[in-house]
């Protein structure tokens, strides 16, 4: 029983480990990124290319999703009750604010950007679905955390993701205390923090008892948010207002 389900472990790390890349991974790279022994990894590559689930692009030997994986996420947009909203509500935010816009979940002790969208072409900051980033470095963290104690921070958030990708720290306590402000004030901005080029607006989105279940997050070039602040953050929260409706219609919402 243990090994199937150490086997069965190593077959979703590579799933998610390919579904998650902005570029192909060679089988070496994938092995090494999960730090497994390269004939485990080449083992479950095999068999989930025998079943569709990836491809493998030659002459380089790329692994990439296969139409499997492409199947897969249809059958999520058919059954997810709230998919096309989303993607309605963060399409039409992006449009209207010539911006980034994105919808940003949970996803184990990371943050996930689920749905985004691009008003226009951006050289600072591309739309890509499936990008995971440390907690302490997003805005969306603000919201996605408020039900997690300060204990609860600092055990499970590694104390190097504390440090942004911009040489910003941000302690446990720090967080915990701009998790609190953020709540109070319905949204939360931040500067050049995850970026040395971006801001970030964001706002929540609530199911029906109040829980946050999700994040809009507006991505805009540095210069932009001082000259456009106050109108980013009211696009942003009419946005999360919008989306929280459409929650509100469901006993158990989820993304």
């Amino acid at each position: 029983m243990n090994i199937r389900a150490k086997g069965t472990d190593r077959l979703l790390d590579v799933l998610d480990l390919v579904a998650g890349q902005h570029e192909p991974l060679t089988r070496n790279a994938i092995a090494a990124a999960l730090g497994a022994p390269r004939s485990t990894i080449y083992s479950v590559i095999d068999t989930l290319l025998a079943r569709g689930f990836v491809d493998q692009v030659d002459p380089e030997g790329f692994i990439v999703p296969g139409r499997l994986s492409g199947l897969l996420g249809q059958a999520y947009e058919r059954n997810a009750p709230l998919a096309r909203q989303a993607r309605d509500v963060i399409t039409d935010l992006a449009l209207a604010t010539g911006e980034v816009a994105e919808l940003d979940v949970l996803q184990g002790w990371q943050q996930l950007i689920l749905i985004s969208r691009s008003g226009r072409g951006h050289g600072y900051r591309s739309a890509v679905e499936g990008s995971r980033f440390p907690l302490p470095s997003v805005a969306s963290s603000r919201f996605l955390l408020e039900e997690v104690s300060l204990a609860e921070l600092e055990r499970h958030i590694p104390s190097a993701e504390h440090i942004t990708p911009t040489g910003i720290t941000v302690t446990p306590q720090t967080l915990h205390d701009e998790i609190a402000l953020a709540r109070r004030q319905g949204h939360w901005v931040t500067r050049a923090l995850v970026d040395p080029y971006v801001a970030c607006v964001t706002a929540p989105v609530r199911a029906r008892d109040g829980r946050c279940i999700g994040v809009i997050c507006l991505v805009v070039a540095l210069p932009e948010i001082d000259k456009r602040e106050a109108e980013y953050v009211s696009m942003t929260t009419a946005a999360a207002a919008r989306l929280s409706s459409y929650c509100s219609l469901l006993r158990n919402p989820s993304f």
